[in-house]
């Protein structure tokens, strides 16, 4: 389904990926780990077409989304990919049905219509309650939670999360997962995990480890 082939990526004389294949299969939950510099998130971002590669190539679907143009890699974003970041990054002017229902707007659905499914996405999730306070006036839990739902409201083949739980409590991290997981099995997406956490980790269906730029453990597939 997702696919990666020799990926190489620096930031300035730092090498961040030093030629990392790998590939994850419809449905698969992936945890991508490794110690702070590994290139984990770097990982992601090249997966999820955020950033591109110096060389070697990612393909979806079995089409290269490495050389895509960027109204093309935004769509794909839109509509096929949905990703979570460790601080939520919800829009803060707005409230959380309105954070949910960006997603569906931006995709041409008529705003009854995206703000009804947001409603519902914030109730499966728990935060139904939230739905008209601003992100200032949420809590942590209560932040990732929004932002996961909205990351699941336009029905993503593929989840990317970087760092979900990275700024949570244990309690608050373990609700997050949960509702990220059990939402993604039911609508059969897949999801790629980045974490440094071992217990967050062991919710995947498989573990790939990273030592600076390059997979030391686990079974890239």
């Amino acid at each position: 389904m997702l696919e990666a082939n020799g990926l190489v990526k620096s930031f300035g004389r730092t090498p961040a990926l030093a030629g990392i294949s790998v590939a994850v299969g419809e449905g698969e939950i992936v945890a991508v780990t490794g110690p702070s510099g590994s290139g984990k998130s770097t990982l992601l971002h090249c997966l999820a077409g955020i950033i591109r590669p110096e060389s070697g190539h990612v393909t979806y679907a079995g089409t290269r989304i490495d050389t895509l143009d960027e109204a093309a890699l935004t769509k794909l974003r839109r509509t096929t990919f949905g990703v979570v970041f460790q601080f939520g990054d919800l829009v803060p002017e707005l409230t959380a049905l309105e954070n949910v229902a960006l997603p569906l707007l931006f995709n041409r659905h008529g705003r009854q219509e995206s703000t009804s499914l947001a409603g519902k996405w914030l109730t499966r999730f728990g935060v139904a309650d939230c739905a008209d306070r601003r992100p200032g006036e949420l809590s942590g839990g209560q932040l990732q939670r929004v932002a996961v739902a909205r990351a699941l409201v336009t029905g993503p083949r593929v989840i990317f999360a970087d760092e979900p739980t990275g700024a949570l409590d244990s309690r608050a991290g373990e609700q997050v997962m949960n509702a990220l997981l059990d939402s993604a099995r039911d609508t059969g997406a897949a999801v790629v995990l980045v974490t440094h956490d071992n217990r967050v980790a062991a919710y995947a269906d498989r573990e790939i480890m990273l030592r600076d730029g390059a997979v030391v453990a686990g079974v890239p597939q």
